[in-house]
């Protein structure tokens, strides 16, 4: 199969631009090397920041269900034939009662205010891992009235708390009597501390159900269901369908809604990171620009003598089109080559040098991760590709114009 003549020339000339001219074949490498290193820092960082992503949704929803569904009014009764009902949707993998709300934890003059849930400790396995995150103590036991409490470790830290200490719960809510009002509260036994790994080891305590129906006064009835889907990318169209299920009034609340604001925000970090590093392969590109530019006007003579060979306009623009997107072509297989394999074995590599060098990347004491996470995304790969292809075309465009207007006469007078 015979090579089209204006490839085979556009060829030509990138493999002979060191050639005659020094400065040109050193702009050339300049724009092939800045191309590699937008493709591979690109490719690496949306990795980790992947990672990072990834890493933070498995340590938060392992102790934060996908969704759950608060009844009217807080209040929800015969919750055992509605979770009936949404546990037989077979999008639903896992149901529970909660009872819970703001509240203060209290110890001697500290104080913090924490996220409180009273949960089934049977069937909050369902929906949450907290049961396989103890680290110290033992989790909720079956029988309420024992007014056990579990925390993070973190919380437990802050607080200055052991296992067998006591901790006073304070509720937003007063209790009327001769004296005045006082404000709810409760004394409870820390049995167990949890660590998930985020930053709820800080906000987050357990105590079970009974007693938290004693302590907010609500019977037999529950505030309302905990929710884990088979896809939780699913929760925010599949909880509103599943609260039409139950008494209307009922909210439903994703975790994208409850922990909307922390995943927001490492979405906006990934995107301003995205969008530093193209500059990368945007500098590249106009580097692509000044090589051609350079290119055509040292190659005017040759230019003229294929116009008057037959050559057209269209197959000058094509030949220099081919000049043009060799570099960015080059730069970016090399890029991948190099990117693909870096951002899937990043965290061993940085082990590596920690090895070696002695220092620590994370602090454990300060960080709730000790490696750096990464996570490829083929997706990632083909839009780094695609936009650094676009950008090379792009960026041959203007001087493969200018080298079609040639005229022959006007170049060879001076040649």
């Amino acid at each position: 199969m015979a090579v089209p003549l204006y490839l085979r020339i556009g060829i030509r000339y990138f493999r002979r631009a060191s050639g005659n001219d020094r400065f040109l074949s050193l702009v050339s490498w300049f724009s092939l090397l800045g191309m590699l290193i937008g493709v591979v820092s690109l490719i690496v960082v949306m990795s980790v920041m992947n990672g990072f992503e990834r890493e933070l949704q498995q340590r938060v929803l392992s102790v934060v269900p996908h969704g759950y569904i608060e009844g009217p009014q807080r209040r929800l009764a015969n919750w055992q034939n509605y979770a009936n009902t949404l546990a037989d949707n077979p999008q639903v993998s896992g149901v529970a009662p909660y009872v819970g709300g703001k509240a203060m934890l209290a110890v001697f003059k500290r104080l913090r205010g924490v996220s409180l849930y009273g949960i089934n400790p049977e069937q909050e396995r369902a929906v949450s891992a907290v049961s396989e995150h103890m680290i110290a103590g033992e989790y909720l036991s079956g029988d309420p009235g024992q007014y056990q409490i579990i925390i993070g470790d973190i919380l437990a830290r802050q607080l200055g708390v052991n296992i067998g200490d006591g901790v006073t719960v304070i509720l937003p809510k007063v209790t009327v009597t001769p004296f005045g009002l006082f404000p709810r509260e409760k004394e409870f036994t820390v049995s167990g501390v949890f660590s998930a790994g985020a930053q709820l080891d800080g906000s987050s305590a357990f105590i079970h159900i009974g007693d938290a129906q004693r302590l907010y006064q609500l019977g037999d009835d529950v505030e309302g269901l905990r929710l884990q889907l088979t896809d939780m990318f699913a929760a925010p169209q599949l909880l509103p369908m599943l609260a039409a299920q139950l008494p209307q009034g009922s909210v439903p609340v994703s975790w994208s809604d409850s922990q909307g604001s922390l995943f927001q925000a490492v979405k906006m970090e990934k995107q301003m990171v995205r969008l530093l590093l193209l500059f990368i392969v945007l500098i590249a590109a106009f580097n692509i620009v000044s090589i051609l530019s350079m290119a055509v006007s040292a190659k005017r003579g040759s230019i003229a003598v294929l116009r008057t060979m037959g050559s057209t306009p269209g197959s000058i623009m094509a030949i220099f089109i081919v000049y043009g997107m060799a570099t960015g072509l080059i730069g970016l297989g090399l890029g991948l080559l190099i990117g693909v394999p870096l951002a899937q074995h990043v965290g061993d590599v940085v082990a590596f040098i920690e090895q070696l060098s002695g220092m620590q990347l994370f602090n454990p004491q300060v960080y709730f991760i000790t490696h750096l996470p990464s996570h490829l995304l083929w997706s990632d790969v083909v839009i780094v590709s695609s936009f650094a292809l676009l950008l090379s075309l792009l960026a041959t465009l203007y001087p493969a114009w200018q080298a079609s207007r040639v005229q022959p006469a006007e170049a060879l007078r001076y040649e």
